[in-house]
């Protein structure tokens, strides 16, 4: 009962920060930042989570940057905004439906596709691969969506295609953990232990022929099973 409790009072926190963070995400984006590790902190203390960063330094203080991590559960996104550094997200577009939270992704310059390989998500892609030009740090889960059995799932060729077409370092990141803290089909349940493994980058130049190209991928998969 604690836990359903604690995942509620974690719901309407997102709520609030969501609803607090939109005028500062278009008007003072730093500021908007801050509101950002907020809400991910707050879910970390309310569901009792203890979190291990290795590779923290990995992470550049400027320029565009391609975060791919594993994907084990909803957990991951306010666990990765916890470590305080700026980001952007490619999300479905469902999230940008959700009240308040869409409207705060919205307001932070996050990336929303279908996933049905339609025109409209080329088109995002493209907005993506500007964004990155322009300097942003958008995350890109690899896998395209959560795992259901805590396995890591084949790996799509969105992140490592953008990475190629813009030149901009992309980093692989290992989290380990936050699948047992809500397994499909559970309520999530709070103190667990969780580890974020941020690794060194890869860059996948155009030039780069498909041999190349798919060691590097095989490289970034073994990060993930460590």
């Amino acid at each position: 009962m604690l836990d359903k409790f604690l995942l509620l009072l974690a719901i309407l926190h997102s709520i609030v920060i969501s609803f607090l963070s939109l005028p500062f995400f278009v008007f003072f984006p730093r500021i908007g930042q801050k509101f950002q590790q907020g809400f991910g902190l707050g879910w970390v203390w309310l569901m009792r989570i203890q979190v291990r960063a290795i590779g923290i330094e990995n992470l550049p203080s400027t320029g565009g940057v391609i975060l791919a991590p594993n994907h084990e559960s909803m957990f991951d996104i306010p666990l990765l905004c916890s470590l305080g550094y700026p980001l952007c997200w490619l999300a479905k577009e469902q999230v940008g439906k959700i009240p308040f939270v869409g409207w705060a992704t919205k307001a932070m310059g996050c990336y929303f596709v279908k996933r049905n390989r339609s025109g409209s998500d080329l088109n995002v892609m493209k907005e993506v691969e500007d964004g990155l030009l322009r300097g942003a740090s958008i995350v890109i889960f690899p896998e395209g969506t959560r795992t259901r059995t805590g396995q890591l799932l084949p790996f799509k060729k969105g992140a490592f295609k953008t990475a190629q077409n813009t030149g901009v370092p992309l980093i692989p990141i290992a989290i380990t953990g936050t699948y047992q803290i809500a397994p499909p089909g559970t309520w999530p349940t709070r103190g667990h232990s969780v580890t974020v493994r941020i690794g060194t980058h890869f860059t996948f130049h155009p030039r780069n022929r498909w041999k190349h190209f798919k060691i590097n991928i095989e490289k970034i998969s073994s990060i993930f099973c460590l």
